[in-house]
């Protein structure tokens, strides 16, 4: 993902909500120990994208982070659905 991609979801729902806590990635390198800043956490995702939740989905300026049907649905009427 292209570091304005990633920016763009990173800066509406903060870094903490882009993050895959659940993830082998997060778990290796520890990051559950430590307490970042949204600027550190959004370098570490830069790095490994295997941090990052998924889907990330975008309809023109509207993103949603993650598992979430109704934030996806409240897209469709905004964007031609």
């Amino acid at each position: 993902m292209a570091p304005a991609e990633l920016r763009r979801f990173t800066s509406r729902h903060g870094a903490r909500a882009v993050l895959d806590e659940s993830s082998q990635a997060y778990r290796d390198r520890g990051l559950a120990y430590l307490r970042l800043e949204d600027d550190e956490l959004f370098d570490h995702l830069l790095s490994d994208q295997h941090l990052i939740v998924l889907p990330l989905v975008r309809a023109g300026n509207d993103v949603v982070v993650g598992l979430n049907e109704k934030a996806w649905k409240s897209l469709l009427p905004a964007h031609g659905g």
